[in-house]
């Protein structure tokens, strides 16, 4: 759900313990986001609001602990196990000026985008971008119609001037 000014950081998952904290299912860069946010809001459907509208609560990371690979949180609006679990579900979202000042790009932006090799042949358009553990993964739709899966990393495309260009020799054999 990244918006402006907010960035995921993951799902709140399964409550531990009894005093409120909840396991976080790290969105791509999820850790990083929430090493570097400076303030957190919770986000989700609201199921008492018409059609399920999408509520934001502002809250505090009061504590970060388990593993790089399955952290857990507490937040200032869950201090029971009961109230974690009222929580579950619902998406972390980090803000702050370091994770502004990140490289970055919006699902918006990518979308239609024509794609090239660093020499300009064309390889099709950017059709949907996938999210994936590790970073996301951009789909593109070749001149033939077939889907084309390109990972969304630094090394491998760049975006500039309205096209995004792949490095030459990343897809030969």
């Amino acid at each position: 759900m990244s918006t402006p000014g907010r960035w995921a950081c993951g799902i709140l998952g399964k409550a531990h313990g009894l005093r409120g904290q909840l396991y976080l299912n790290l969105a791509p860069d999820g850790l990083q986001r929430l090493t570097l946010g400076t303030s957190f809001s919770i986000a989700g459907k609201d199921p008492a609001a018409p059609g399920g509208a999408e509520r934001v609560i502002p809250c505090v990371v009061e504590r970060v602990g388990g593993t790089d690979q399955r952290p857990l949180v507490r937040l200032d609006l869950a201090q029971t196990r009961e109230a974690a679990i009222a929580l579950q579900g619902m998406e972390l979202l980090a803000s702050g000026a370091e994770l502004e000042a990140l490289p970055h790009y919006r699902v918006g932006d990518l979308l239609g985008l024509r794609v090239e090799t660093a020499s300009g042949g064309l390889l099709g358009e950017v059709s949907d971008v996938l999210e994936a553990p590790v970073h996301e993964i951009l789909q593109v739709k070749t001149p033939d119609g077939s889907p084309l899966l390109l990972p969304l990393v630094d090394e491998v495309v760049t975006v500039a001037d309205g096209v995004l260009r792949v490095v030459d020799g990343f897809l030969e054999d």
